[in-house]
């Protein structure tokens, strides 16, 4: 029996973009700087002394920060806030990036972005150009399986899209910004420009990256999860064979809006089965759901628009859909390289991690959503790369107080109240809800739903 798989692309937005965004000066909370001599501080709890600089760093209460150090410099002590200098990206379109911001992509950055991991990314290649680009492996790895040669080129736009959001040329003033940009990409080319192929080419395509180097596969492809496959002849050997080389394989659950099963190969016990939520982190009309998923990250959709942006809530990327832009996408192809991006980022972090604590990794410290536990609409939760990688208890880590962690336009030093809901911000409408009251104090005046 010859199968035919389909990549499971989703609904596309295209927009011409511009954004200018503004910056507040981080500070770390509940610290005060000072110049002076343990010794001198008798009075003070001291965090830590800095003997080079005489500096000491002293714990205070979050929020009066600034109290404290006028109370030093009147008493003749050189003081300050302890600002937090930090590398930033300068893509300007990043902050329409509302799905790396979802899973902690600006967190994990301080514990890596890669470091050269490999990631293969088996779908309709990938096509070189634009004014971003990915990071491709160097020397150059890939292979065009459908036409037997090495020119992997992208005739759809779907593989290059999908190797953006894992590895998108960043941080260079251009464009967006990729969540392992860090790591590279390996283009094998297993569907033809009209986003299908068979299974033998997608199993050759896995013996290619595996031998080739790669530590994780991405594959945004499936069949359709009402035909209920779990294994295959041809493909099971392939899938074994990575898990047996140590080789983490990502696919998308799929599109069909199934309640019942995912896709294959999603479904195959050795790979992470990803499923799509939107800006909301809810479970998108699409995404199959049932046995086999393993958890969610962000897909997208472009029906509606709730971070109020302007645009489609999609994935934002950049690709050739006849011309060369930044393309909002959504499914779960758009999620599934989410999760093989976190797991480039993991093993960048440690490289020794089999394929089973990579899944455990990500799957213990996900978000939990729907149901506790694990459950067929979420699996074991959202993406959250920070907490794999710090190997967090919580699900969201406190902002940095001068970081806008919600994309509102207003940090905690602004007055924001709550960094983690873009709905709660200074001279947010204080009346949102049922009947115009939800108990919340959207706009940080001390007074709900005034």
């Amino acid at each position: 029996m010859r199968y035919i798989i389909v990549l499971f692309i989703g609904s596309l937005f295209f927009a011409n973009l511009s954004f200018a965004g503004t910056n507040t000066p981080p500070f770390k909370r509940g610290e005060v700087a000072v110049y002076a001599i343990p010794s001198q501080l008798s009075s003070f709890e001291v965090k830590k002394h800095l003997p080079l600089s005489g500096i000491s760093i002293l714990n205070v209460e979050p929020g009066k920060e600034l109290g404290l150090i006028q109370r030093l410099q009147k008493s003749g002590k050189r003081a300050g806030l302890n600002l937090i200098a930090k590398r930033s990206l300068s893509d300007p379109y990043y902050p329409l990036q509302w799905h790396l911001q979802s899973v902690q992509a600006e967190q994990a950055w301080q514990f890596t972005t890669g470091n050269n991991v490999a990631v293969a990314v088996l779908d309709t290649g990938l096509k070189p150009g634009g004014n971003d680009g990915v990071r491709v492996c160097e020397p150059f790895i890939g292979k065009d399986i459908v036409s037997n040669d090495n020119d992997p080129n992208d005739g759809d736009g779907h593989g290059t899209h999908v190797s953006g959001t894992i590895a998108q040329n960043s941080d260079n003033a251009t464009g967006v910004a990729g969540l392992a940009y860090g790591a590279c990409v390996v283009p094998v080319k297993v569907l033809n420009d009209s986003g299908s192929g068979s299974f033998a080419d997608i199993a050759e395509g896995i013996y290619y990256a595996v031998a080739n180097g790669a530590k994780v596969i991405n594959m945004s492809l499936g069949t359709n999860a009402r035909f209920a496959l779990t294994n295959d002849p041809i493909m099971d050997p392939a899938l074994d064979y990575a898990f047996s080389k140590g080789v983490t394989v990502v696919a998308a659950s799929g599109n069909d809006g199934h309640r019942k099963n995912v896709s294959y190969p999603a479904i195959y016990p050795t790979t992470i089965a990803v499923g799509a939520t939107d800006y909301r982190n809810q479970l998108t009309r699409y995404s199959n759901q049932g046995q086999g998923l393993d958890m969610v990250a962000p897909g997208g959709d472009v029906k509606r628009d709730d971070n109020g942006d302007g645009y489609g809530d999609g994935v934002l990327q950049e690709m050739n859909a006849g011309t060369w832009n930044y393309y909002f996408l959504n499914g779960t192809s758009m999620a599934s390289p989410h999760v093989a991006a976190a797991a480039a980022l993991l093993l960048a972090k440690e490289p020794n991690l089999s394929v089973t604590q990579v899944k455990q990794r990500l799957f213990d410290y996900a978000q939990d959503l729907g149901k506790g536990g694990y459950d067929s609409q979420y699996g074991h939760g959202l993406l959250q790369v920070y907490n794999s990688l710090s190997k967090s208890s919580t699900n969201n880590p406190p902002p940095v107080s001068g970081d806008d962690a919600d994309g509102d336009g207003y940090t905690v030093a602004d007055g924001d109240c709550d960094d983690t809901d873009a709905s709660i911000h200074p001279g947010a409408n204080d009346t949102r809800g049922k009947k115009g009251r939800d108990g919340i104090d959207n706009d940080c005046n001390g007074i709900i739903d005034g």
